[in-house]
């Protein structure tokens, strides 16, 4: 129960972070920040943070060839799917409708997973997938804007990032060195992804009067950068894939809540049975015990029925 309800805790928490990410790094966009000198900054400032933290504790990162491969391929995942993929997107559609689409990185993980196992998914693991997405529908689709037509390119790629997200999600998992702690991977991840980065942003040119104007938002966003990098590397390395996918909600639910504080707009009356709902989905996700009690229950109940046929 303990482990479970520290599951929990660190799902909310990582959505919560990584869902206030997307927040601020469209008001920066809209600021008149540039993609290129927004990414490289937030990811180059949380990777400089978290090296001070990892100097000051006396830990270094492994160095061998599995983790170094690890390193770069979910970090060039993750590239691809938040700061140019997700950044590009999140500056061409509306906000709702792009956290939406996030909630669908849980069904995708959870199919690739069963897919690479050659097995059928979970029951709980299917149906806690389905309520969280239905909680997230109620709060989102009544909301969602109507697109243009020239926002349709942006939305085909849109689809991208949960699919990108969930090969993340299996792919760390799966592939997590022996031994490697989360604030090691954490940051191995972030100093690759800037590495990454760096040849596609620098050539662009960075917007240097525009970052001199927006530092607070841009150092807040740093600072929130790194809390979810921690977050989600220590959820990564205590639960599946299937069930770190979950924040996929939360993000959705975040950044509406944090919409609705930021640009004064209504949550809804539809908000908290859409909050109830992802909560019980993220519940029984990580909670496999609870479909074999009741699966017990039922059998209980059935034997005397069985016993005097």
């Amino acid at each position: 129960m303990k482990a479970t309800a520290t599951r929990l805790l660190m799902t909310f928490a990582t959505g919560s972070l990584i869902g206030l990410g997307f927040v601020l790094a469209k008001l920066l966009l809209t600021g008149g920040l540039s993609q290129t000198t927004m990414s490289l900054l937030q990811v180059g400032g949380a990777t400089a943070v978290m090296f001070v933290v990892m100097r000051l504790q006396g830990v270094s990162l492994p160095a061998n060839g599995t983790t170094a491969r690890y390193f770069i391929v979910s970090a060039s995942i993750g590239v691809l799917a938040g700061p140019l993929l997700g950044n590009w997107v999140i500056a061409r559609i509306p906000s709702g409708t792009f956290t939406l689409l996030l909630t669908l990185s849980p069904m995708f993980t959870a199919l690739i997973g069963a897919a690479l196992d050659r097995r059928w998914p979970e029951l709980h693991t299917l149906a806690g997938s389905a309520i969280g997405l239905t909680g997230a529908a109620l709060v989102l689709v009544p909301g969602a804007e109507a697109l243009r037509p020239e926002q349709a390119l942006a939305m085909s790629v849109a689809i991208g990032v949960p699919l990108l997200l969930a090969i993340g999600n299996v792919y760390r998992s799966r592939r997590w060195p022996s031994g490697l702690a989360p604030p090691a991977a954490a940051s191995g991840t972030l100093l690759t992804q800037f590495l990454v980065l760096a040849p596609i942003a620098v050539p662009a040119g960075l917007d240097v009067s525009s970052v001199l104007s927006a530092w607070p938002l841009l150092a807040l966003l740093i600072l929130t950068t790194v809390a979810g990098n921690l977050a989600g590397a220590v959820l990564q390395k205590t639960a599946g894939p299937t069930a770190y996918s979950q924040i996929g909600y939360v993000i959705a639910l975040t950044g509406v809540a944090a919409s609705s504080f930021l640009f004064g707009e209504e949550l809804g009356v539809l908000f908290w049975p859409g909050l109830f709902l992802v909560f019980a989905g993220v519940l029984l996700t990580n909670s496999p015990s609870l479909p074999r009690r009741l699966e017990a229950a039922l059998s209980l109940n059935l034997l005397p029925l069985s016993n005097k046929r």
